[in-house]
């Protein structure tokens, strides 16, 4: 068979993954925070970290562990409760983690590229439910007999467009004119940022396996 007559299932696989990739979550909420609190490079950074985790959960989904985790509750639940509490410690440190609050409204607490990518890759590895849902939208779209090179070939695609998604997330929410808007209304994002993470952590903590 020919490269076309897999263009309709990567078609199918292509919009249903960037549904799912650009649906409001934690790592837009983290990605919103970071680029428009610090600055662009960190932004990037954060999205590199995401993307590399996504790189994780997409090849072992390729490789079949994916359905190991998604059919044994007992690590599920480790993972999303790790993952939920991360997200907790995020929600803690963007409302309680800065002293002299006042002052970092106009100088946001200095954050390295390293750990912006390490919070954008921890964010996401430990978040099960978004890896769930990958796995889920593989299976439904993708046959058992598309041949393996044909399926990297998928996820090749599928992670330079998260990475695109990101970059543009970066540069966008770091454009000057919206970051001078964002620090006229002081820690508004800080608070949106948290309460998102929050309420995402609380989701996560109740999700179950069907």
């Amino acid at each position: 068979m020919g490269m076309h007559s897999y263009l309709p299932e990567f078609i199918a696989l292509f919009s249903m993954n960037f549904l799912n990739l650009v649906s409001p979550g934690p790592e837009m909420a983290m990605m919103v925070h970071n680029s428009s609190r610090h600055s662009r490079k960190i932004g990037l950074y954060t999205g590199f970290g995401i993307v590399c985790s996504t790189i994780i959960h997409k090849t072992y989904t390729l490789l079949g562990f994916g359905m190991f985790i998604a059919k044994s509750p007992m690590l599920f639940t480790i993972i999303k409760t790790i993952g939920s509490l991360y997200l907790f410690y995020l929600a803690y440190k963007i409302f309680f983690g800065e002293k002299h609050k006042e002052e970092t409204i106009k100088t946001p607490r200095k954050l390295t590229p390293k750990k912006a990518f390490k919070i954008g890759f921890f964010l996401d590895i430990l978040h099960p439910s978004a890896s769930l849902c990958f796995i889920s939208i593989f299976a439904a779209t993708v046959s058992p007999e598309t041949p393996f090179k044909i399926q990297i070939l998928y996820v090749t695609l599928l992670v330079l467009t998260s990475l695109t998604w990101y970059t543009l997330m970066s540069c966008f929410f770091s454009n000057k004119i919206l970051v001078k808007y964002i620090h006229k209304t002081g820690t508004i994002i800080d608070k949106i940022t948290g309460i998102a993470l929050l309420g995402l952590g609380v989701r996560l903590a109740f999700i179950t396996i069907k």
